[in-house]
């Protein structure tokens, strides 16, 4: 879907850029971005917007940040959020980990990882984002008691997930008795998820509570 569907995404409008953010290096402050203190929400990995967009307008009294690695896709997120007339979000292209390194500490009361790359390939797998040194930086950008969700249909993915948060005992506790679910109903589904539904895959759920701890620092490798 990057040819003609695409197309008309790679302009971005002025209202557009009203909800996209630089792509610089310096901390972000979520009260001067936002214009107000409000709960926070992230995504990473908005796709094509579909969760994003729809959960910003149930929630107008909550902020958004989302990000998305290809610009494009940022564009269309931005247009999504515009056409659902929620504001209370704003995009940012680029790397996952460069991105999150911006966020200040504490931020965040949900966050979620929805349909992640799984690189199926095993020599590939070292390039998942979820990895050990990645859950460390959630916890320090999420406050305690923030919900962190991932979804994934690569259940290998979602299993090792589970294995590397096993590893920073004290910052991230399991909210489901067996480590995770399976085809949790979803609100508001992503393209991606419903894609693999409808072609039969089983959709493996975990949800994680960020702790009253704040030692991430100190478990960094």
């Amino acid at each position: 879907m990057s040819t003609s569907a695409m197309r008309r995404y790679r302009q971005t409008t002025a209202a557009q850029e009203d909800l996209i953010g630089d792509r610089g290096t310096d901390r972000l402050d979520l009260d001067v971005l936002f214009g107000r203190a409000a709960p926070r929400r992230l995504e990473i990995g908005c796709g094509h917007g579909e969760f994003i967009s729809q959960m910003a307008q149930a929630h107008p009294d909550e902020d958004f940040v989302g990000f998305e690695l290809d610009h494009l896709r940022v564009n269309k997120c931005a247009h999504k959020c515009l056409k659902l007339g929620a504001t209370n979000v704003r995009m940012y292209a680029g790397e996952a980990e460069s991105l999150v390194a911006r966020l200040p500490d504490a931020a965040f009361r949900r966050i979620y990882i929805l349909f992640s790359d799984p690189w199926p390939k095993l020599a590939h797998r070292r390039r998942r984002l979820v990895n050990r040194a990645f859950l460390l930086e959630l916890a320090r950008v999420a406050a305690p008691g923030c919900i962190f969700v991932f979804a994934s249909d690569t259940h290998n993915y979602a299993m090792q997930v589970l294995a590397n948060v096993s590893t920073i005992p004290g910052l991230w506790r399991s909210l489901h008795p067996a480590g995770y679910m399976v085809d949790v109903p979803v609100r508001f589904e992503t393209v991606f998820e419903r894609h693999k539904r409808a072609e039969g895959c089983t959709i493996m759920n975990l949800r994680f509570e960020r702790t009253l701890s704040r030692q991430a620092d100190t478990l960094r490798d």
